[in-house]
């Protein structure tokens, strides 16, 4: 790895995130594993999540497995995202329980996140908790124009009309110890007033990009950014261009055979 990106980033994080409490860190790795080719990924992730822990900061990184049905065992379940997602796996890090949006956490505040609701966004939420704390989004190599789950946190917030509410009967195991299940999700539709609709983030990002609590370094395109957002500001920005534009979080496609 080299030592001129991870002190550039160390210097970024003691800036801009000197007064925060906890990190949700959205990773995708492509950009720095091409710049500096040959590169040990797993160390490329033990000095990240390194250099957050020396400055204080407790790291939220998602976990999703997307387990609608049958088994989540949270030794056992891998997730389905990124190569720090699968990292922290492998470290056998601290995970909440929910079947579908599960997060791996570390740090000194994890604590925080002991007794979570059953909700993937309502009450007692991780995303609760992080709207609660001094809390960053901090991109690494991932655009924040390519999305980020607290739109959806949103959408519960100002009960969008275009998602509901679902339980899952997903039974929840750590080891042999039974945890429970009917953890719910706030989610899409198939359609919306009769069209098919997917999530957008560009047009809400491109807003948020000329605000000043949008800090970033490096390059979007290489996917080699670092991109920080104050969570509490983003939140409450985004609730705000909701109230203007129902459809800001979301777009139009047209049909074609895959849809059906």
């Amino acid at each position: 790895m080299d030592k001129k990106f991870i002190k550039k980033f160390n210097l970024f994080v003691k800036r801009k995130l000197k007064t925060y409490n906890l990190v949700y860190l959205t990773c995708d790795f492509r950009g720095f594993f091409k710049k500096y080719y040959p590169i040990n990924g797993d160390h490329f992730c033990d000095q990240l999540i390194s250099c957050l822990l020396k400055n204080k900061l407790t790291v939220i990184i998602p976990g999703y497995s997307y387990t609608s049905s049958g088994k989540f065992c949270l030794d056992n379940t891998n997730t389905n995202l990124s190569y720090i997602s699968k990292w922290a796996f492998k470290k056998k890090l601290y995970r909440t329980a929910h079947p579908i949006f599960s997060v791996f956490i570390i740090g000194k505040k994890k604590r925080i996140f002991s007794k979570l609701g059953k909700h993937a966004f309502g009450k007692k939420s991780v995303w609760e908790k992080l709207l609660e704390n001094k809390s960053s989004l901090l991109h690494v190599g991932r655009p924040f124009n390519l999305g980020n789950t607290i739109i959806h946190f949103v959408e519960n917030n100002v009960k969008a009309e275009y998602r509901f509410h679902k339980i899952f009967p997903t039974r929840v195991f750590k080891g042999k110890r039974y945890i429970g299940s009917n953890y719910s999700a706030f989610l899409q539709k198939r359609k919306f007033r009769g069209k098919k609709i997917d999530t957008d983030t560009k047009k809400i990002s491109k807003m948020i990009e000329k605000k000043n609590f949008y800090k970033k370094i490096g390059s979007d395109k290489n996917f080699t950014n670092i991109t920080h957002l104050d969570f509490c500001k983003t939140y409450n920005f985004m609730r705000e261009a909701y109230n203007k534009n129902k459809k800001i979080f979301i777009k139009e496609v047209e049909w074609t055979k895959k849809n059906f």
